[in-house]
């Protein structure tokens, strides 16, 4: 996921005049999991995932240098979402199953001694809220999302930037975050008639627990002032 904010440079930190950076970036999160049994009784079960990747996703982030340090505090959020098809065991009724996850992160960076004039090289680390939802599907009929339980979670950071413009670097970085959360959802019908098959699903609410078990690749857009 191209994620996260980035420091800058020391020279980025005397271009620009000011102590806020503003970062407008894009990722990619490699791989997530969804664990669609997370309650069964039997420890076989609960490990029954569905398997993503690719989720991408975008959002800013809005960062305070420490006045005469190379610290900075930032707090940004980001959108991601991803989705995959396949069909139910044993028969040809496709299925679709993803999750949107919305990320509020709080960050401490650190720049590195060895950045100069136009590279910089930054460090940290932080924690975050993760608030999303289960989005699944079965023979075209949705099950809707009916309880969301957001997760907490620690995240490492690390990237480089690159001074193009007196006050605007353009920023790459790699990140490691515990994102998951867990959600509920239903289907509003008893059973689901797909061509000539009708597949009894029931209403009652069936858990999940989404996680991400990949890394996060992010490139942004930086401007400080």
């Amino acid at each position: 996921m191209l994620l996260l904010p980035a420091l800058v440079a020391p020279v980025a930190l005397h271009a620009g005049d000011g102590p806020f950076t503003v970062v407008l970036k894009g990722n990619l999160t490699t791989s997530s999991l969804i664990y669609v049994s997370p309650d069964a009784a039997d420890p076989v079960a609960q490990g029954n995932t569905f398997d993503l990747s690719g989720a991408f996703g975008y959002g800013a982030e809005v960062r305070y240098r420490l006045p005469e340090s190379n610290i900075a505090i930032a707090l940004g959020a980001d959108y991601l979402s991803s989705s995959g098809t396949s069909t139910l065991t044993g028969t040809d009724i496709p299925t679709k199953d993803g999750y949107t996850a919305l990320n509020v992160e709080l960050t401490g960076y650190f720049i590195l001694p060895l950045s100069g004039e136009r590279f910089g090289v930054y460090m940290g680390g932080g924690g975050g809220v993760y608030f999303g939802n289960r989005t699944y599907s079965l023979g075209g009929v949705e099950a809707a999302s009916v309880q969301n339980t957001p997760g907490f979670a620690i995240h490492v950071v690390g990237g480089i930037s690159y001074r193009f413009l007196d006050a605007v670097q353009a920023l790459f970085e790699l990140k490691f975050r515990d994102l998951q959360f867990s959600s509920v959802s239903a289907f509003n019908v008893p059973a689901i008639r797909y061509q000539d098959t009708v597949i009894d699903v029931g209403t009652a609410p069936f858990p999940s627990r989404v996680e991400t078990d990949g890394m996060v690749l992010q490139l942004g857009l930086a401007y400080t002032f």
